[in-house]
């Protein structure tokens, strides 16, 4: 398998198993779910710079 598509799967997997796991949980105070909300969004950014990476290094072949 593609070294990238299963790093793909991998992600897709850990945050669906992250929002049950948050769903798990009940209700969030307003403060814990903004948070929350950062830290998917960063999680987000920093799997898109990994994305981002991975096509500079395919073109430079390594």
């Amino acid at each position: 398998m593609d070294p990238k598509k299963r790093l793909e799967e991998l992600h897709e997997e850990a945050f669906k198993n992250f929002e049950a796991y948050v769903k798990s949980k009940g209700k969030l105070e307003k403060e814990h779910h903004e948070k929350l909300q950062e830290a998917k969004i960063n999680w987000q950014n920093a799997w898109n710079k990994l994305v981002e990476a991975m096509i500079v290094l395919e073109r430079l072949e390594i």
